[in-house]
């Protein structure tokens, strides 16, 4: 399966759900979350990235946790 969604939340939304992602990293416990319509749960031995790309004077910062299906 691929999947590439982005998605645009208010602001209230997305400060509880980075508050509820630090709790769960903090805890050593996995994060569940539902985005478009799908839940899934990213495990706790996730690793977290931070890029940032800047493109024709756009700038864009994104805070990533990637992990493989095993």
């Amino acid at each position: 399966m691929q999947r590439d969604v982005e998605k645009n939340v208010p602001l209230a939304q997305y400060v509880e759900t980075l508050r509820r992602l630090a709790d769960a990293l903090e805890g050593g416990e996995p994060f569940r979350i539902q985005v478009e319509g799908e839940r899934f749960t990213v495990p706790k031995g996730a690793t977290l990235v931070i890029e940032h790309e800047v493109e024709e004077g756009s700038h864009e910062l994104a805070l990533e946790l990637q992990w493989s299906d095993d």
